[in-house]
C-alpha cells in the first residue's frame, strides 16, 4: 500500500459520513457524497503545457491525494468523427496503466469512500447530438459506467459544443434516462456541470437549458470561475453608484461573494443554484488557467465564511486540474500540490488549515488607477500573523507609481513577524488613461447651396479632462457645398496626456433630398423607406406613421462605422456599441433610456 492510500484510509474517516456507497448487482459499488466535496479533474493524457510555461505531469489515480473526494476523468468525447457521433472514452495508454488496473484503482478510490465520474467535453469537444439521439447517449453512458466503475457523469462542455445541434435537449434527456435506471436499482448515478460562468447569466445562458432539463436531477454544480478575465457582474452595493466587479478585479474576496451571492440567490443578471448545490471552481495555480488563481486562499476563506454566515454556505470547492496541482512551473519547481494542502482540510472541515507560521497579507491584486490620480499603495492592504496579530503597519512597500505616465507599475510588499518570517508578494499597478472621445460626428446628408458649420453640434470629452471641445479639437478637409459629391473630413483631439483619437466624417453634398426626404411625421412610410432626419439616414424596417427616428426601434441608423456617445434618447438593438463616461458598452438587446452604468441591457465590452 502507497503512502497516499494508507492516508486516504485514515483522512477519510473524518468526513466519509459525507459519502454513501450502493452495491450493483456485479458487486460493483456506487459512491455518492452527501456532503462537501473537493472535486478535481484529473487528465486523460500525459504531460500539458501551462499558461506560465508549467508542466502537467501523468497520474495514476491511487497517487491523488485523499482529500479530493470527488475525481472527475477527464474526457468521454467524440475521438474520431468517421467513427461516429456518440462520445465514448478510451483509457490513453501513456499513462502506463492497463484497463484492469484503472478499474481497480477506481475501485480503489471507491472503497475509501470517494467518487470517480466521467467528464464529458472538455474545450476540444467536437460533440454534435441530434434528436433521437437520447437512447444511444444513455446506453454508452452506462455501458461506460458498468465497465469501468464511474460513479456519475459531470457536464464539462465548452465553446460552441455547449448549444451546437440538439445538445441541450439530448444530454438531459439521456442522463434521466441513465439516473432513472439507477434509482431503480437503488443507486444515485451523481450528475454535476462545469459551465464557464457566464453562460449562467439570464442574457447569455447557453447552460441554463442544461439546468432546467436536470432539474431534480443533478446533484451540484461547479462553475469554472477562471479564463473569463474581463466578465463578471454589476453590484450596486460597491462603490458610490455601483461598480462593474469582473473576474480579475483587483481585489478577489469581492467577485467571489458577489458572484457566488448573485448565482445562489438569482440576482444581478445571473440564474439560480441553491446554495447546497453550488461548488466555487478554481484553477490550482497560474499554469493552470489563463487568469483566475486565488494567490491568497483566506479570499476564499473569507468570501466563503460571509457565504455561511448569512445561512448560505457552499457545497465546496472544485479545481481544473489535480495534474496541476502535481505539476511544476516554468522553472521546474514542484507546486507542492499546494492547493489540496490550502483546501482540503478547509472544505473537509470548513476551517482554514494551519499556518505555516509566516504573516500573510491581504488585498495584493493587480490594479488600476487613471492618469492624473492620486494612488494610495495601502489602501485595503493588510497584514496578519497567527502570533502577533495585526502587523498591518509593519508592512514595507518598494517601488513607485507614477499616475502622471501611462504604464504597469511592479510594488512589493513585505512584512517580517516578531519570528523572524518574512511574507512579500508583487502587485502590478497599471496607469491607464482613457482615449478621448469626439461627439456629434454623424456622416450626413446635406442639398447643394446650404449653409454646413463643421464644428456644428460637435464636441469632445475625456474621461480625465472633462470637456475639451474648444481646445482640442482639429479638422482637416473641406466641403464644396456648391458643388455635388462626397467629403472626408478628418477630427483629431488629443487630451492632456497624449491620448489622441481620430474619427472620419462623410459629407454628401446633393442636389436632391435623400430617400424619401426628410421625416414627416403625418407620412406613411414602409419596409426600405429611407428618411433624412438630423442629419443622419434611417431605413424603416416596417411599416410606421408618426415614431421619430432614433428613439423608435422601426428606424435602423445608417451605420457609419464610428461608436457614438450614448443617447438617452436613441434606440439600441442587440451588438450595438455606445461611449459612456470614457468606457465602451455593448447592447445584449434592445433599449432605450438605460444608462450603461446601471448594467442590464449594457455590458463592458
Amino acid at each position: 500500500m502507497n503512502r497516499k492510500t494508507a492516508l486516504a484510509l485514515s483522512i477519510l474517516s473524518a468526513f466519509s459520513l459525507g459519502s454513501s456507497q450502493a452495491i450493483a448487482s456485479d458487486g460493483q459499488q456506487l459512491v455518492d457524497q452527501d456532503g462537501n466535496v473537493l472535486v478535481g479533474y484529473w487528465h486523460n493524457w500525459c504531460e500539458g503545457d501551462g499558461y506560465k510555461g508549467g508542466n502537467a505531469p501523468c497520474v495514476e489515480l491511487a497517487d491523488v491525494d485523499p482529500q479530493y473526494n470527488v475525481v472527475n476523468v477527464s474526457f468521454m468525447k467524440v475521438y474520431d468523427t468517421a467513427a461516429g457521433h456518440i462520445p465514448t472514452f478510451h483509457l490513453d495508454p501513456d499513462i502506463g496503466l492497463s484497463e484492469e488496473e484503472f478499474k481497480a484503482q477506481i475501485a480503489e478510490l471507491n472503497a475509501q469512500g470517494r467518487s470517480v465520474q466521467l467528464a464529458l467535453g472538455g474545450a476540444d469537444a467536437h460533440i454534435e447530438l441530434h434528436s433521437g439521439d437520447e437512447q444511444a447517449l444513455a446506453d454508452e453512458i452506462i455501458r461506460l459506467v458498468d465497465t469501468y466503475g464511474f460513479d456519475g457523469l459531470d457536464i464539462d462542455l465548452e465553446q460552441a459544443a455547449i448549444s451546437a445541434a440538439d445538445n441541450q435537449t439530448v444530454i438531459p434527456a439521456a442522463l434521466r434516462q441513465v439516473k432513472d435506471h439507477y434509482r431503480d436499482q437503488g443507486h444515485n448515478f451523481m450528475i454535476t456541470m462545469a459551465p464557464e460562468f457566464p453562460y449562467l447569466q439570464l442574457a447569455r445562458g447557453d447552460y441554463i437549458p442544461y439546468l432546467n432539463g436536470l432539474d431534480g436531477y443533478y446533484d451540484f454544480i461547479n462553475p469554472q470561475f477562471y479564463n473569463q478575465a474581463g466578465d463578471g457582474v454589476w453590484v450596486p452595493e460597491v462603490g458610490d453608484s455601483g461598480t462593474w466587479v469582473p473576474q480579475n478585479y483587483k481585489d478577489q474576496d469581492v467577485f467571489i461573494y458577489y458572484i457566488a451571492d448573485s448565482i445562489i440567490n438569482g440576482t444581478r443578471g445571473y440564474t439560480k443554484i441553491p446554495h447546497e448545490k453550488l461548488v466555487f471552481g478554481i484553477p490550482a495555480n497560474p499554469d493552470a488557467a489563463g487568469s483566475g488563481f486565488v494567490s491568497n486562499p483566506n479570499d476564499i476563506y473569507k468570501s466563503l465564511d460571509s457565504l455561511r454566515e448569512q445561512g448560505q454556505p457552499l457545497r465546496g470547492i472544485m479545481t481544473w486540474s489535480i495534474n496541476w496541482d502535481m505539476g511544476t512551473n516554468s522553472g521546474g519547481q514542484q507546486y507542492d500540490e499546494q492547493f489540496v494542502k490550502d483546501y482540503g482540510p478547509y472544505v473537509h472541515g470548513q476551517t482554514p488549515p494551519p499556518t505555516d507560521g509566516k504573516p500573510s497579507i491581504s488585498g495584493i491584486g493587480d490594479d488600476r488607477t487613471p492618469f492624473g490620480s492620486s494612488y494610495d499603495k495601502m489602501a485595503g492592504v493588510s497584514a496578519t500573523d497567527a502570533e502577533d496579530g495585526d502587523l498591518t503597519g509593519d508592512i514595507v512597500v518598494s517601488g513607485e507609481v507614477n499616475t502622471n505616465r501611462v504604464g504597469a507599475y511592479p510594488l512589493t510588499y513585505s512584512v517580517t513577524d516578531s519570528d523572524s518570517n518574512t511574507t512579500e508578494e508583487v502587485r502590478q499597478v497599471t496607469v491607464y488613461n482613457t482615449a478621448p472621445v469626439i461627439n456629434g460626428i454623424n456622416n450626413e446628408t446635406i442639398l447643394v447651396n446650404s449653409d454646413f458649420d463643421p464644428m456644428e453640434g460637435v464636441s469632445a470629452t475625456d474621461a480625465e479632462d472633462g470637456d475639451i471641445s474648444n481646445s482640442a479639437i482639429q479638422v482637416s478637409g473641406q466641403v464644396n457645398t456648391e458643388i455635388v459629391g462626397q467629403y472626408t473630413l478628418t477630427y483629431q483631439v488629443t487630451d492632456a496626456a497624449g491620448e489622441t483619437t481620430t474619427n472620419d466624417r462623410i459629407i454628401t453634398v446633393t442636389d436632391e433630398e435623400t430617400g424619401s426626404g426628410t421625416w414627416d411625421p403625418e407620412a406613411i412610410y414602409n419596409t426600405g423607406d429611407q428618411v433624412l432626419y438630423n442629419g443622419v439616414n434611417y431605413t424603416a424596417q416596417w411599416w410606421t406613421q408618426g415614431d421619430e427616428p432614433g428613439t423608435s426601434a422601426v428606424w435602423q441608423a445608417e451605420d457609419d462605422g464610428q461608436i457614438h456617445e450614448w443617447s438617452s434618447t436613441q434606440t439600441y438593438t442587440t451588438d450595438d456599441l455606445v461611449t459612456y463616461h470614457g468606457q465602451t458598452y455593448r447592447a445584449k438587446w434592445w433599449s432605450q433610456g438605460n444608462v450603461p452604468t446601471d448594467g442590464d441591457p449594457w455590458t463592458l465590452n
